[in-house]
């Protein structure tokens, strides 16, 4: 199966998990490669996987995931709210 050389700005930012903005950022800083095809923009697949491959891994011990995962759990109970 062919691979695509380009995608869009937005399924660059599906792919990365980023916002569509953050692409535009990196465009323009040239972390990412685009081309121009009249009014549409192309960012180059190959640019995608290389700036990804240059992100930090994460090497925590345990990580959280869920709802309230970043919340450090109380030391001392709440107290009652009165009304």
């Amino acid at each position: 199966m062919l691979e695509p050389l380009a995608v869009s700005p937005r399924e660059a930012a599906r792919l990365l998990a980023i916002s569509k903005r953050t692409v535009s950022r990196l465009i323009s800083s040239r972390k990412l490669v685009a081309r121009k095809v009249g009014m549409r923009t192309l960012v180059d697949a190959e640019s995608v996987k290389a700036f990804y491959a240059t992100l930090p891994q994460i090497t925590a011990p345990r990580l959280l995931f869920g709802e309230r995962a970043h919340v450090r759990p109380r030391s001392r109970p709440r107290r009652a709210v009165r009304h």
